[in-house]
């Protein structure tokens, strides 16, 4: 299919994950089930794509480290570990199904645990496709505020080559803090993005900055997106959460999702102040009609002037001493080769001051 004939509807997902009191604090298997439910309710509307909000399961960590309540600290801390999502796993196959039963695309935010490095978590978009199959995961490489005392920034390699082309167009997607992160945007259109999907925590105080960034990315790189951002209904907040959190705060919560084109404009929504999902119709025609002026991958670059310099291997902590100077599983550079390439270097700089300094001889 064409672009030119490529429409489908788009779903954001406004809605809060199933919390606890302390001490258990998070109940992943209710908020995954919570999930299937939206999953399955969106397919049933006709939607091809469904996004979460940032971080949604278990939880955006929306509390910060008290210096007078520190041990519940190291107690949330545990449980938010504990209650995190393993790619693949039991959480990853039970949105894979639900996705596949509606024969929808899933992008939903997750806080990651990484299965090697276990005590390493990420926040993260997991990208399911209709077929009920993880196509990959992004991981935000850079952590804004309380996020840095639980999340890992994100590597490069694979976790950058994170848009992926669908039969509903090429699909990716930003977090939160990362829509200003615009080197990465960049590559993201350079990959063919045309469908962005924006994950952000919802919380009061943001809406302007949720609705201005994700406009601009949208207007700026000529594609649509699917904005999906919390909301905590008073009766899903906890009582009695660790106490410096944005639940003891009344009107916490805005939410703010809506469906933008590819000019900055709102096809749906943006709707606050209840859980919903927004439903918008994504027609591929705007795509090009939006870029006609200023293709950023097209007749407004200026590859000659400016361009990006990009990791694209996944940087390893742990390699074998010896093996090369550059780490990564796929990419070592062995000292040899280094050698080499720095005398030819050399052999051609001494090449051209002879030349220059020959001519300014036969000047004489």
């Amino acid at each position: 299919m064409s672009n030119r004939q490529l429409k489908f509807k788009a779903a954001a997902v406004q809605a809060a994950p199933v919390l606890k009191d302390r001490p258990e604090y998070f109940d992943t298997g209710a908020t995954v089930e919570k999930a299937v439910k939206l999953i399955r309710e969106a397919g049933s509307n006709g939607a091809r794509l469904v996004v979460f909000p940032e971080c949604w399961i278990p939880c955006f960590p929306y509390w910060s480290l008290d210096f007078t309540d520190r041990q519940p600290f190291i107690d949330i801390f545990a449980r938010y570990l504990e209650s995190s999502v393993e790619v693949p796993g039991v959480e990853t196959a039970a949105i894979g199904e639900a996705a596949r039963k509606a024969n929808a695309y899933v992008a939903i935010g997750i806080n990651e645990r990484d299965p090697h490095y276990q005590v390493r978590m990420y926040n993260s978009i997991l990208y399911i496709d209709p077929d009920g199959e993880v196509m990959g995961v992004h991981r935000k490489i850079c952590n804004t505020v309380q996020e840095r005392f639980f999340h890992t920034p994100g590597e490069g390699g694979d976790n950058l080559k994170t848009v992926f082309k669908t039969d509903i167009g090429y699909l990716g997607g930003s977090i939160c803090g990362e829509h200003h992160q615009f080197p990465m945007l960049y590559y993201w259109l350079l990959q063919g993005m045309q469908v962005h999907c924006s994950l952000w925590p919802g919380r009061t105080g943001l809406e302007r900055l949720t609705d201005l960034a994700t406009r601009a990315v949208c207007a700026g790189l000529g594609v649509f997106g699917v904005l999906a951002s919390t909301y905590f209904p008073d009766e899903a907040m906890p009582k009695d959460f660790y106490r410096n959190s944005q639940f003891s705060m009344p009107n916490a919560f805005a939410g703010g999702s809506g469906i933008v084109s590819p000019y900055g404009d709102y096809i749906a929504g943006p709707v606050y102040g209840q859980e919903t999902i927004v439903y918008g119709d994504l027609d591929f025609t705007d795509i090009a009609r939006s870029r006609y002026g200023t293709a950023l991958a097209g007749i407004y670059s200026r590859w000659d002037l400016i361009s990006l310099n990009v990791r694209q291997n996944t940087y390893e902590p742990v390699t074998p001493m010896g093996d090369g100077l550059a780490p990564g599983p796929d990419g070592l550079v062995k000292l040899e080769e280094r050698l080499k390439h720095l005398e030819a270097q050399l052999a051609a700089l001494i090449s051209r001051e002879a030349v220059k300094a020959k001519v300014r001889d036969e000047a004489l």
